[in-house]
């Protein structure tokens, strides 16, 4: 559709919805979403835990590879097919799911659900986020990351159930079904690429001389990836998805070991998906007023928290402020990662270097399940595991004091100068 035929109605609140509904059926690609069938995995399979762990990581590492070109193909192609075509590739990953019988197959379906799930269809609801709004993309992202989150979190209740009712193998099917049915007619039917092609502006703002003095200039991936901000808070992503993954995947056997039931392990998400929907929120309507270098601090020092608080993790009270805290930080870290990029780097090929940051998320993901199972078989305890590992999210917390917006995005200077330092 042309400028001229713009209606005056701005989209961007409705493909908001359209966007966060997309993220919430990534729920089978996710760790989160993986988690109850690992169990069957390993029994069916007769496979060990740490050999469902390597699968995961080799799936996960070959999805994160392709994350780059998807960001290209979005900005280039556009959100509604990219979408449309990814979602339903996805439906049929995770179809393919409740068919496989060998190791090699399992890798296989690995890599499909990681790379289109948690991976382009994620990266491609985010980015049509990014492209709708400007001044308002905090409070949409807040928005988008409560309402995903709080979805997203009744999925492990939910696939259970399944299981239970129809085995795990049907269960993959109908999750297939849902993803297919609720996603890919509507982004067929109401998605669009961007405020542009309707004729309209990011917030549904007409222009003002003030917005396009202030406007952040865009950046292009090799300008964006030559800054210090772009990879600080990428590693600190990384820290976050690796740790969150490994312990997500492993959420059942933690809890067991910590004296639950299978049953109250499950409902321990509950106040997981609390504290993510509290922080998703919070965190993305925070990243347009306080300084991203503090927001990350805070984000990390949650994640410090949970894993110094598993120690105390037993039923009742002790697990869920466990759960709450890991919330907390993938909540927080899922709000910077979707507000900051954009903010600093601009929109024109935001697919792109998200594509980029994403691909190091995804692949730092494929190692956390391995980094917990590994690190049992050393420790033999979770416990002291745990302790362990707080120090990484630590050191994230020092690393988070050194970051800075990018400088030519608030002084605009020419594009040699891209805040080396």
């Amino acid at each position: 559709m042309s400028p001229s035929q713009g209606s005056d109605r701005f989209r961007g609140w409705s493909l908001l919805g359209l966007s966060t509904l997309a993220i919430s059926f990534t729920l089978p690609g996710q760790t989160i979403g993986v988690a109850p069938f690992a169990e069957h995995l390993t029994n069916d399979l007769k496979i060990s835990a740490t050999t469902l762990s390597t699968a995961y990581l080799i799936g996960t590492v070959v999805g994160s590879l392709t994350m780059p070109a998807f960001g290209r193909w979005i900005d280039r192609a556009g959100v509604r097919k990219t979408m449309v075509a990814i979602a339903t590739a996805f439906s049929f990953a995770v179809a393919y799911m409740g068919t496989v019988v060998h190791l090699w197959m399992l890798i296989f379906g690995f890599v499909g659900i990681r790379m289109l799930g948690q991976g382009a269809l994620s990266l491609v609801s985010q980015t049509s986020i990014a492209l709708w709004f400007d001044q308002k993309r905090g409070l949409a992202f807040g928005i988008s990351m409560t309402v995903s989150a709080g979805v997203m979190s009744l999925g492990p209740l939910a696939l259970t159930s399944l299981i239970a009712a129809f085995g795990w193998r049907w269960a993959w099917f109908i999750a297939a079904g849902c993803v297919l049915v609720a996603v890919v007619p509507a982004a067929w039917r109401w998605m669009e690429d961007r405020p542009e092609s309707l004729g309209q502006l990011p917030d549904g703002l007409p222009p003002t001389p003030i917005e396009s003095a202030t406007k952040v200039e865009h950046y292009t991936v090799g300008e964006a990836t030559a800054t210090r901000a772009f990879w600080i808070m990428t590693s600190v992503m990384v820290v976050s998805s690796a740790l969150l993954t490994g312990v997500t995947f492993h959420h059942f056997a933690l809890m067991e070991a910590a004296g639950l039931t299978s049953a109250e392990a499950a409902t321990v998400f509950v106040p997981q998906m609390v504290g993510t929907v509290i922080a998703g929120f919070l965190w993305a309507w925070l990243s347009d007023r306080l300084s991203p270098s503090v927001l990350l601090f805070s984000c990390q020092a949650s994640l410090v928290g949970a894993h110094l608080a598993y120690a105390g993790a037993q039923p009742g009270i002790g697990a869920a402020l466990y759960s709450l805290l890991l919330g907390l930080n993938g909540g927080s870290i899922r709000a910077l990662v979707s507000t900051l990029y954009p903010k600093w780097f601009g929109t024109e090929h935001i697919g792109a270097i998200r594509g980029v940051a994403t691909a190091f998320g995804v692949g730092a993901s494929a190692i956390g399940p391995l980094i917990i199972a590994g690190g049992f078989q050393i420790t033999d305890n979770y416990v002291q595991l745990n302790y362990v590992l707080a120090i990484v999210p630590a050191l994230a917390m020092f690393a988070a004091l050194f970051l800075k917006q990018p400088r030519r995005a608030l002084t605009h200077l020419p594009p040699l100068d891209s805040g080396l330092g």
